[in-house]
């Protein structure tokens, strides 16, 4: 194992809030057998206080179809990924994004649509749930690889270094 994947699933697997760790797991249920992980990331990841706060989570899927009951947003997470869908569970609320397990490996590199997922686990995040080690593996090797390209992407882009931003 690599010394950032070690870097990596160290960070994925620091503890959490038991209550995050229970709405993960309700979100899951959710969408029944289709889940494969629960990731918490965002401004609340290092609070201690959640009462008050949204939480934020990416669920992550087989595939669309299997995680909806409903054709329709199957297709809407499909054509415009991620759906975003509200929360709520034992006085806390979230918002939970939905990702194929497809989706979330071409976001994360060259192939994505948008910085929004790469730029998301470029930072910490968790992984609270995971429907069985394989799946937890797989997250583990795709937020590495997240980290891999959101280095080089910001070694591709020196102008962020000369304005003194901090890149997108």
């Amino acid at each position: 194992m690599s010394q950032l994947r070690e870097l990596v699933a160290e960070e994925l697997s620091l503890p959490v809030d038991p209550r995050v760790a229970d709405m993960a797991k309700a979100i899951a249920a959710r969408h029944g057998p289709a889940s494969r992980a629960v990731l918490f990331y965002g401004s609340c990841l290092r609070e201690r206080q959640l009462d008050g706060l949204m939480l934020d989570f990416y669920l992550i899927v087989s595939d669309y179809r299997a995680a909806y009951g409903k054709r329709w947003l199957a297709v809407a997470n499909r054509l415009i990924p991620p759906n975003v869908f509200y929360f709520e569970k034992d006085g806390l609320a979230a918002k939970y994004a939905v990702l194929s397990e497809a989706d979330f490996r071409r976001e994360i590199g060259r192939h994505a649509r948008s910085v929004s997922v790469w730029a998301r686990f470029a930072q910490p995040s968790r992984l609270v749930w995971a429907s069985d080690e394989v799946s937890a593996e797989r997250v583990k090797d795709v937020v590495c690889a997240d980290a891999r390209y959101a280095w080089r992407r910001r070694g591709a882009a020196p102008e962020w270094r000369m304005t003194g931003s901090s890149g997108p």
